[in-house]
């Protein structure tokens, strides 16, 4: 076991000094005027790319052993720590994480290993569009980006796991707003970047996910329906 766990680290780390690589280029290839990042350019930085997503890996495979359910959930993690720095650092969620993120949910749901129904899917991707379409089309905190996205994790997660992980945002969000109200550091008006939150939310299911086939922690879709 301990050889294993010595192989997940290095591959996860290994694996998050390429994700480092790759928000640098998803950045620099939007922006030139970003001069320097808070997240890529020194090898203390890089060191922290490959520990935290390491121990990610490692956490994720502790709790659930080496499955497909663990698989997708360990490269879902990835993606959305890549979108989270990206979208911190120039407020854009590239369109090659979210087709990635779709890629990764029906790769896992052909081969019958996604959680839920396709019909399910295919709502969740229709509610997190509409969920987040109108607050786009009035300008007020979502941008395309984040319809684009909320519409991918929707497909992932479902209907159910959607609506959870966008309950696990608001917490999270409304917890931010009111630090940076309170330390000055902004207002109700300040534009935040949503992805982040949402990566958040959406990793928070996977893990909930995760957690339900071992022993029920949480299920929405059973509260909802009795």
């Amino acid at each position: 076991m301990t050889t294993v766990y010595g192989i997940i680290i290095v591959l996860g780390f290994l694996t998050g000094l390429i994700m480092e690589k790759a928000s640098t280029t998803l950045i620099n290839n939007r922006i030139k005027s970003l001069e320097c990042s808070r997240f890529t350019g020194t090898r203390e930085k890089s060191f922290m790319w490959g520990m935290v997503n390491a121990l990610s890996w490692l956490f994720v495979i502790e709790i659930n052993g080496l499955n497909p359910q663990t698989i997708q959930a360990l490269l879902i993690i990835s993606v959305c720590i890549v979108l989270s720095t990206v979208d911190i650092s120039i407020k854009k969620i590239p369109n090659e994480l979210i087709l990635l993120t779709l890629i990764i949910g029906a790769s896992f749901m052909v081969t019958d290993l996604q959680i839920g129904s396709i019909g399910m899917n295919i709502f969740g991707f229709a509610l997190g569009f509409i969920m987040f379409l109108l607050p786009a089309l009035i300008g007020k905190g979502a941008g395309w980006g984040d319809v684009k996205y909320a519409a991918a994790v929707g497909f992932c997660l479902g209907i159910y796991g959607f609506l959870t992980a966008v309950i696990i945002m608001t917490f999270i969000l409304l917890i931010f707003t009111a630090y940076i109200i309170l330390t000055g550091k902004g207002n109700l008006k300040t534009k935040i970047a949503l992805g982040p939150f949402m990566a958040f939310g959406f990793v928070s299911v996977l893990i909930i996910n995760i957690m339900n086939s071992q022993v029920l922690i949480f299920d929405l879709g059973r509260l909802i329906n009795g």
